[in-house]
Parts: structure tokens; C-alpha cells; sequence
């Protein structure tokens, strides 16, 4: 299957996820900005410092010279999430997202007059090589559940469903081949279903023929494993969020089938895109 990129809808998209961080940060104080998210280490002003760094590489923004020597640097969008994390680790939330406010304005306007041609245009990604609209895709997904990541540990739920909801199921479900199959060494002749009960709904079918898990529309038989789950714990596992094993004993996680299969899957949904 292959993925489509909708300018409109992905440009909206964003402008939406970014709207909704604005009006989320606009309602912490200095203490809920400190307080550590689902993210090891990071509290909520260093995921939207995070996301400041990303735009500020795409509009050619420079950011503090600062060393960066972390591990999981593995791009120039890293590097630059990474300088911004470091460099406005002294800086109040508050002007975190002042700057937020303003480059986000700044990349809503240059997408907005990008022609078809440029969305469309192939080049570096996250996913590798891939349109623009892909990278831009990504953001929205990027931006979306490091929403979520800082919105749980706050006890402050929202933003579950809408457009940047959707798009970030559609970023993950494209890489449903690649997690059914590497992830979780799903054998030849396997069927697996995903189903994904909301409040995002999506029914995933990954097929696996001549050693290829392949995302596909439907299935010539029943799927021979069965996993079903929420849309945000979907998205808490695929990001490697958390440890599946609890989401599977408490219910969250429901396996059907063959069940070494399902559960060899389920334990490894985490991917890096």
C-alpha cells in the first residue's frame, strides 16, 4: 500500500498540533513545565524545546553552538533538538514557547505558500529518502504525541482524536510491515491483524509472503493472530513509551490467534522512525 501525502491536510495538521501546544503551554506554570514527562529525563519544556530545535533546523534558524555528544543523535534534526534542549534548559517555559509561538507562525507561512511540486519533492527524511510531505507528516506526529507525552504525567488528558491524532495512526500505521515483520519476526504465511479501537480507529492487515510483511487492504482468509488496543496505547508502545508486557496482562493489550506470535509482536511494537 502505498502511503498518499496531502499537502492541505498535513499542512492543517500541523498548524493544528501547533495550535494545540500553544494553548496547552499557555496553561502551565513554571512548576508543570519542570515536571519529568514519559520521556526519561526530559520534562515537558524540554519536549516542546525539542520540537522549537526541529523547526528552527527546516527554517534554517541557527541555534547556541553547544556540544552535543548523546547516543541517540543520529541526524541533523537530533543534533539540532538536542542544542536546543541544552540551550534553553535556563530559559522559563513560558519562553520556551514564545519562541515556539513565533517560529511555528514562521513555518505555517512558508508551508502554506510551498507549490505541490516542492511538497511533493524527494529528498532527506527521518524515514530516509522520501517527500517533503513525508518529513512534514512526521512533525505532525512528532509534535502529537510528545503532546501526549507531557499531557499523562500531568494528569491533563486531550487532544486523543482530530486531524494531528489521525495523521500520527497513518505515520505509524505505514511502518506496520516493518514492525510485524523485523520487529516481530512474524513467520511466512502469517495473517496478523491490528485492530486500533479508538479513539483513532484503524484496522491494520500486515501479510507476510515470499519473507515480506506487507501492509495490505485485506486478507483471502482469517488473520491468523489478532492484536487489539486504544489508538494512544498504540502510540505509547510504537514510540517506545513503555513496556508492553503490563499492557498485556492488565487487558489493555488483547492478543487472539496464535498467541506466540501475537505476543512476540506486541512485545516488540517499538520502532524508530
Amino acid at each position: 500500500m502505498k502511503m498518499s501525502i496531502n499537502k492541505t491536510q498535513i499542512v492543517e495538521g500541523l498548524n493544528q498540533i501547533w495550535g494545540k501546544w500553544s494553548q496547552f503551554g499557555s496553561q502551565l506554570n513554571e512548576s508543570q513545565w519542570q515536571t519529568y514527562s514519559r520521556l526519561p529525563g526530559w520534562t515537558v519544556k524540554d519536549n516542546l524545546s525539542h520540537l522549537v530545535g526541529g523547526e528552527y533546523m527546516l527554517s534554517g534558524q541557527k541555534l547556541p553552538e553547544v556540544e552535543v555528544s548523546a547516543d541517540h543523535v543520529k541526524n541533523p534534526v537530533g543534533e539540532a533538538n538536542e542544542k536546543a534542549i541544552h540551550s534553553f534548559r535556563e530559559k522559563e517555559g513560558s519562553e520556551v514557547l514564545a519562541l515556539f509561538n513565533e517560529v511555528t507562525a514562521e513555518r505555517f507561512n512558508v508551508l502554506s505558500e510551498m507549490s505541490d511540486e516542492e511538497f511533493q519533492a524527494v529528498g532527506w527524511t527521518p524515514a530516509g529518502e522520501a517527500p517533503y510531505g513525508r518529513f512534514m507528516q512526521i512533525r505532525v506526529y512528532d509534535a502529537w504525541l510528545h503532546m501526549q507525552d507531557c499531557r499523562e504525567p500531568l494528569g491533563l488528558p486531550g487532544d486523543e482524536d482530530g486531524l494531528p491524532a489521525e495523521i500520527a495512526i497513518d505515520e505509524v500505521s505505514s511502518a506496520a510491515g516493518y514492525i510485524v515483520g523485523k520487529k516481530g519476526g512474524a513467520p511466512e504465511g502469517s495473517r496478523i491483524q491490528i485492530i486500533i479501537s479508538g479513539p483513532v480507529e484503524r484496522t491494520l492487515r500486515v501479510e507476510v509472503s515470499d519473507g515480506r510483511a506487507s501492509l495490505v487492504e485485506s486478507f483471502d482468509e482469517d488473520p491468523t493472530s489478532t492484536l487489539t488496543m486504544s489508538s494512544l496505547d498504540f502510540t505509547a508502545l510504537t514510540g517506545g513509551r513503555d513496556d508492553s508486557t503490563r499492557y498485556i496482562e492488565d487487558g489493555r493489550v488483547l492478543l487472539g490467534g496464535d498467541l506466540e506470535v501475537a505476543r512476540r509482536i506486541a512485545e516488540n511494537l517499538a520502532y524508530t522512525i
